[in-house]
């Protein structure tokens, strides 16, 4: 039997493949670390930004001690 392509599968279908078949890691990593969701809002990391400042902004958005 051929695996489907997961990448095409809803999560309900996923589901039922990964309970039919526990041990199949490559299903179960496209529904926990690869999770689709069209809501999912990406934002990039700029790779030039010096750790301090990086470390500013995170203080500032949780509004933690500078």
């Amino acid at each position: 039997m051929t695996k489907p392509d997961f990448s095409k599968t809803t999560r309900k279908e996923l589901t039922k493949y990964i309970l039919s078949r526990p041990t199949d890691d490559e299903a179960i990593r496209e529904l926990f670390i690869n999770c689709r969701n069209s809501n999912v809002q990406v934002f990039s990391y700029a790779q030039n930004i010096p750790d301090k400042e990086v470390e500013a902004m995170f203080k500032s958005k949780f509004n933690l001690d500078p």
